[in-house]
């Protein structure tokens, strides 16, 4: 019984489907649905899927380019490289964490990424790639 109510609702969800937008609208109306009303949820709850949806690559782009920038500091304290060295303690210092972060050697990329929490990250990879090129 349950395979045929099955097919008679894929049956019914085609119809649907494949129907002039004015025939299922006047349905709707005579199942008493307020159109209106349904229409301006449907327009909120899509404004809040894209909302989130740009939410979640605006936040999946800015961790790539954190753990990239990460990457960079890491690699310039290993070569001791001068300019991003001095990039990094212009932040140490700006935020006042001198003591707990004098040995740049031993600092975890968690550390890191608190150093550089507030900045914007583009600015500072974009600052970071014109070192790279020098």
């Amino acid at each position: 019984m349950s395979d045929l109510k099955n097919k008679i609702d894929k049956g019914i969800t085609e119809f649907y489907l494949n129907s002039d937008i004015d025939l299922i609208k006047k349905s709707l109306i005579d199942e008493g649905v307020n159109l209106e009303s349904e229409s301006a949820e449907i327009t909120k709850f899509v404004k809040r899927l894209k909302f989130t949806q740009s939410a979640i690559k605006i936040k999946d782009s800015n961790k790539l380019l954190l753990d990239r920038i990460v990457e960079k500091f890491q690699d310039a304290i290993n070569r001791n490289i001068d300019k991003p060295i001095s990039t990094l303690m212009g932040m140490i210092e700006s935020k006042e964490m001198q003591v707990q972060f004098r040995n740049l050697d031993k600092l975890t990329p968690e550390e890191i990424k608190e150093i550089i929490k507030g900045k914007n990250l583009v600015d500072l990879m974009d600052e970071l790639d014109e070192l790279d090129e020098e």
